[in-house]
């Protein structure tokens, strides 16, 4: 599907809600190509809330493999401020965010308000910035804000199929 767009549908069940992100294929299209391939089975699993960055809700994906062997993803379209709605991917080998890390970290990352990424170290915390909600970006923030109260609760995200709702 070399001109398609990718879609990609983002629920909270617990909270009823639902939004759709459009990924970035033309300023991150390595990134977009291994998430859109990975998410060929969908993704359900907690969410995290950041702890320093600001209102950004994160899931952890499985590695990215090609061919049996574990992909290590490059930064696309980096960022240290992304923009509420945004989505982020982030992708850390394995000890260089968890001293004496065996396993490499991928992460998606839904920026529903403010967020500063510079916390870590002056350079900042190094991520893509891979596609934006462009539907229900105001019920998932909400959702969302509920969870720093309430604690993590269960995302669910797929592929979005042509022409859905």
């Amino acid at each position: 599907m070399p001109n398609a767009t990718y879609e990609l549908n983002v629920e909270l069940p617990e909270y009823d809600v639902k939004a759709v992100v459009t990924l970035f294929r033309q300023t991150a299209p390595t990134l977009t190509e291994l998430v859109w391939e990975a998410l060929d089975v969908p993704l359900e699993g907690p969410t995290g809330h950041a702890a320093f960055n600001g209102e950004e809700l994160f899931v952890f994906m499985a590695p990215f493999t090609k061919d049996g062997a574990i992909v290590s993803p490059p930064v696309e379209a980096w960022t240290m401020w992304p923009k509420p709605g945004d989505l982020m991917f982030f992708y850390k080998r394995p000890d260089e965010r968890v001293p004496g890390g065996t396993k490499p970290i991928y992460e998606l990352c839904f920026m529903y308000g403010e967020t500063d990424l510079r916390h870590f170290y002056e350079k900042g915390q190094p991520g893509s910035l891979i596609g934006h909600m462009t539907l229900g970006h105001e019920e998932f923030a909400d959702a969302c804000r509920k969870t720093r109260i309430n604690g993590r609760t269960t995302i669910r995200v797929t592929r979005r199929s042509s022409g859905a709702s």
